[in-house]
Order: structure tokens, then sequence, then C-alpha cells
């Protein structure tokens, strides 16, 4: 044991000496303009600190201890020290491919390759919208990026590239003392650097693309009913792809169509085969929407980009265009896919066996093509299969449909067995997508779609969504303005539009309440900034063409902003409203914390009967799914026993 202390008393005091040594030789250095102290840890890791952020460097017989010019003290073990060098220990990992691809970003038409020249990343992204999540290779698997000292995965974290972004690519645990612009000093990952600069064209457009829409003879586009068949010319601005085809068109939609030829109708495009007009997913059928209302020019851009960002099946794409029917400016449109079974919608492998229903008061579609559920006579539109069209290949019939149909409706109204009939992921962020932007039309019901890949197998579920038609949200059906209405209301109680109750039995099932709100907790995480900065991304794009319409008065600069702030407060209404819905059993006023305050919450609440600042699953403190003075009870012992 002597021999063994007499060796260790020998090695620290040689590595004392050592270590010694080097601080002198490195504050010569320094004087010479070194920049920076490289300490290496046993245990791997490197921290680095340069000579501008620390004003004293001292060793004794036990650590290094660096004092950062802002005062505060790092202290390291000799025994915890490998070296310490006024050069790196380690070569650091580099980034070998860079690459935004469409498929992870919504707003994409194509990917966009990064270039990479040194410590320089640059690409060009087309399409509205700054924040992207790239897909990158790095030359060491072990290796790790981080942006504003937090991770960076490849095809997963997604930031805003509104302005240019630091990339720092290093290995964990590796830190080099960093000061901010407030003079104060703190530790942030250490790794090779790299600017990344995106371009996007869109910021440089003067104008949207113009589309052209030319009918043989000149003829007008006056019938929902027929097609005409016409030349079409999309003009992508110099941004988007450019086009020249062949299409059939007709005019499409309920209160937004007029049979005056003259007036801002929508319309529907058909194509013999699948294109990609503005670079948007190959398809047939597409939709010009006019927007005619007034003030709603960005109202289904703001909701189909909150769709995506919700998870919704199917979300539409939304571009303005400037449109020309017979060489006579239209107005302002979108240019959005149509939804159905096809490439560039609800894409499934084989239709043979699927239904596509709109639960829809219009009730629109042709006889043998809808019905009224047995239970709760919900309208049905079966909007496929086309049992009118012969070269439907379907092994459905009209029957089959509805008494599918039946079984689920029923389920849902008396809440039995929900979960056999309902998909909880697409019916989750379908409920809240139309819950935040309050689109109360799918309680009425108007435009609610669903979808079932094969109606003959019991266990394949209906899927909710895709989601169309947002016109209405926003405020609208309340306030009659958007982005104006409250934003503190219970989207299925609050008004008497709530004509079926059938969402709000789904959003009642408790799995699928579960779902909403972790799907919500991700979203105010995750998306709503974007969103948020959306809201001014598409009207700054969108512009000129909302300038050019010429019939909406609308200031929708105003409105862009308006939006931006309604949609957060929204957002955190509906946070808070969680907090009350998953309040832990005995925190009564949803705060997070159990105090006295809970127990007087709960006495108000059983002398008054106002739960307006109760949490009904807090206040069940006792688990017997009633509130009662037995509560009050459980939950003094539980504060008496903390």
């Amino acid at each position: 044991m002597t021999t063994n202390n007499s060796n260790n008393f020998g090695a620290n005091h040689e590595r004392r000496f050592m270590v010694g040594i080097l601080l002198v030789i490195m504050a010569m250095v320094a004087q010479l303009g070194q920049a920076n102290t490289y300490i290496s840890l046993n245990d791997g890791r490197l921290h680095v600190f340069p000579d501008d952020c620390i004003s004293n460097m001292t060793t004794d017989d036990n650590q290094v201890t660096i004092t950062a010019i802002d005062g505060s003290v790092y202290s390291y073990p000799l025994t915890d020290i490998q070296s310490i060098d006024n050069q790196p220990t380690k070569v650091l990992p580099t980034i070998t491919s860079y690459k935004y691809y469409s498929k992870d970003n919504y707003q994409l038409i194509s990917n966009a390759t990064g270039v990479i020249a040194g410590d320089q990343i640059s690409a060009s992204a087309i399409g509205i919208g700054k924040w992207l999540t790239p897909t990158f290779t790095l030359s060491d698997q072990n290796a790790i990026v981080y942006v504003d000292g937090a991770e960076h995965k490849s095809a997963k974290s997604r930031i805003s590239f509104a302005k240019d972004r630091v990339y720092t690519v290093g290995y964990a645990g590796d830190l080099i003392l960093s000061m901010t612009d407030d003079g104060s000093c703190w530790m942030q990952p250490y790794g090779r650097q790299y600017t990344v600069h995106v371009n996007f064209p869109t910021d440089s457009a003067t104008r949207v693309p113009r589309i052209d829409i030319n009918t043989v003879g000149g003829v007008p586009i006056s019938s929902k009913e027929y097609y005409l068949d016409a030349e079409i010319i999309i003009d992508g601005a110099g941004i988007f792809p450019s086009m020249t085809d062949s299409v059939q068109v007709k005019g499409r939609g309920n209160t937004t169509w007029s049979s005056n030829p003259d007036t801002k109708n929508p319309y529907r495009l058909k194509f013999a085969e699948k294109v990609k007009p503005l670079g948007l997913p190959k398809g047939k059928s597409w939709v010009l929407l006019a927007n005619k209302r007034a003030g709603s020019m960005l109202t289904n851009a703001y909701g189909m980009k909150a769709a995506s960002l919700l998870g919704t099946v199917a979300s539409n794409h939304i571009i303005p265009v400037d449109l020309y029917v017979n060489g006579t400016f239209k107005g302002s449109y979108n240019l959005t896919e149509k939804v159905g079974f096809s490439s560039n919608s609800v894409d499934i492998d084989d239709e043979t066996a699927a239904a596509l229903l709109e639960f829809d008061n219009h009730y629109d579609e042709e006889e043998g093509q809808k019905f009224w559920t047995s239970t709760y006579s919900v309208p049905v539109n079966i909007k496929k299969p086309d049992f009118n069209d012969s070269t439907t290949t379907t092994f459905l019939t009209l029957n089959i449909i509805k008494n599918r149909v039946n079984s689920f409706v029923k389920a849902v109204i008396k809440r039995e067995n929900i979960l056999d009939h309902v998909d909880v992921e697409s019916t989750a962020s379908y409920l809240m997508l139309n819950d935040y932007i309050l689109n109360y039309e799918i309680l009425q019901p108007k435009s609610a779609f669903c979808y079932n890949e094969n109606i003959l197998e019991d266990s394949c579920k209906f899927i909710s969504g895709p989601v169309w038609d947002l016109d209405w949200a926003f405020g609208y059906s309340t306030a009659h303005s958007y982005f104006t209405a409250r934003t503190n209301v219970n989207f299925y109680t609050n008004l008497s539009l709530n004509h079926y109750k059938l969402y709000y039995y789904m959003r009642l099932e408790p799995e699928i309440a579960r779902s909403c709100y972790e799907l919500w907790n991700n979203f105010m995480e995750n998306g709503l900034d974007e969103l948020c900065d959306f809201c001014q991304e598409y009207y700054d794009y969108a512009k000129p063409s909302l300038a050019h319409d010429g019939l909406d008065p609308t200031n929708y600069g105003a409105q862009a902003t308006r939006a931006a702030d309604w949609l957060r407060r929204r957002a955190n209404d509906l946070c808070q409203a969680f907090k009350y819905e998953f309040a832990e059993p005995g925190d009564v006023n949803a705060d997070d914390s159990i105090t006295i305050e809970d127990v007087t919450t709960l006495i108000d609440y059983l002398l008054s009967g106002d739960s307006t600042s109760l949490s009904l699953n807090g206040a069940d403190v006792d688990g017997d799914d009633s509130i009662s003075i037995a509560d009050v009870t459980a939950l003094i012992d539980m504060l008496l026993s903390n």
C-alpha cells in the first residue's frame, strides 16, 4: 500500500508539474496571438476556452480553474484531465451531403440540393414558407449537428431558414466557452461550423403565376353539370414550372357558384393524363378556388398550412394565381388539388372496395349516390365509388356502404365501441384542426370528408379527412369577419350550429381525447411558430395578386398580422383548456401544483356548481367518477401526507 501511495503521489506531482508548465507555455503563446485553450478529459470530451473569453487560468495541487470574463468559474480536477493543449486534439467531423426533400417539406414543389463549399452551404428552395426539414449525412456516424445549442436531426428537425443558420458539427459533450452580446459567457457545443443560406425565389417575385383558360370557340363557363374543352396555359412567373395542355373545365361549388359566367366563379379542371401544374403532386383533377367572400383570400392557405402541421390526411396545397378565362381577368384564385382517390389527394393502392364519403347537408349528389343514416339522420354523399360511371371498377353497392356507415354512426352516437370503427390518429388530427380554426361547418355538417380503404373488411376503420372548404372558419361563422372572434370558446358547445354531435361524441372518446392532447402538445412545440410565420410569408408572396383582384376591399396586410396573433391566442387558449381536461387528480384549478387553493376551488364548486375554474378530472380526487365532499377529504389527506 505504501508503495502504491508513493506512486500515486509521484504521478499527481508529475501531473501538476506538467500542467503548470503547459499553462506557462500557453500564456506565452497567447501573447503571440494564440486564441484557444483545449482541455481534453479522460472520458473523451473536449472543452475549449478562447482567450478573449477568459480573464484568468490557474492550477493548484488538485485542479485547474478557469475564470471567464463575466466572473463565472470552471474547475477541472487534475485526475479528470488527459491533456491541456493550444491546438485541437480532435479531427472535427464534416457534413458530406445536404438536401431538402419535398416529401419532408410540404411546401416545396421539388427537392433542393445544398451546395457545400468550405464552411458554406447554399440551396434554392421553391415554395411558399421558410421552415424546412433538411436531410444530411456526416463524415462520422457518431457526430452530432447543433443549431443554437440544440441537437438538429437529419430528416426530423425543422427550423426557419428566413435567416442564415449556423450549424455546429461535433461530438457529444464537446463544449466551447462563448460570449453573448450582453457580455455573459456560457458553454455551448463545439465543432466545425457551417453557415447555411437558403435562397427563396418567391422573395424576389413581382407577381404570382398566371393561368389562362381558353375554351373552344370562346364558350362561357356557365354550368357545373358538363365540361367544356379548353386550352390551359400556365405561366409560372419565372419561379414555378410553366406548362400548356388541353383540359376540360366546368363550374363547381355551392354557395360560391353562380350561373352567371361573368362573376368570379370557382372551377374544376380535368386533364386526360396526370399532370404537375406549378410542380404540385401529379394528378388529373384540380380546382380553382375563387375565395369569393370578402376577406377570405387568405383563409384556405392558412387553414391548409395548419392542417399539414397537424398531420391531417392529404392536406391540400394552395398556390395563389391570377386567372384569365377567354382573355378576361377573373381575379385572384387558388390552384389546389380536388379531394378524391388520386395520386395528388387520397392516394391508396386499391380503390375497388374503397369508399370516400362527405357528410354534407347540401345533399347534392345524384340519386343512388347519397343517403341519410338510419341513426341520427346524417346526410351522406358518396363521392367514390361513382355508381353512375360505367368505367368504375368496384365490389361495392349502395346498400353495402349504407350498412357499414350506419354501424359506424350508430356506434359513435351511442358511444359504444367507437374505436372499432374510427381511426384514432386521423380523427384526432382532423378534430384538432377544425377545433383550432373554428371551422363550424363540419358540425352542421358541410364538407366533412372521411374514407374507408376497404369497406368490406370490418377491421378496416374510417379515416377522417381530408380537410376542405375553410372560408367559413377563423371566426367567420360568429363574427362575420375573419380573425376577430373570441378565441377562448368551446368549439363543440359554443354554437347552435352544432346540429349534429357526431364529431362531439368522437371527441369524448377517451383514447381520441388523449391523442388530441398529445397532438396539441407537439403542435405547440413544433408547429405554432411555423404557422404564425407562414401568415406573413404567404401574404408577402400573394400580395400582388390580392391587389390585382380589385373586387375585395379587405386590407390583407393588416389581416395577415391579425391572423398570426389570433392563431397564437387560439392555440394558447386550447392549451389552457387541455390543462383543465387532463389535470392530475388533486390539481383542481389546473395550475400544475396541488395546494390549499385547490381545496378552496373544490369547495366553491360544490357550493355553487360553477365549474368555470375547475378541472373535473383534477377534482375527482378519489377516482370514483363523481365529485363530492369525499373528494375534499381525499384532497386534504393528500396535502397532509405530503
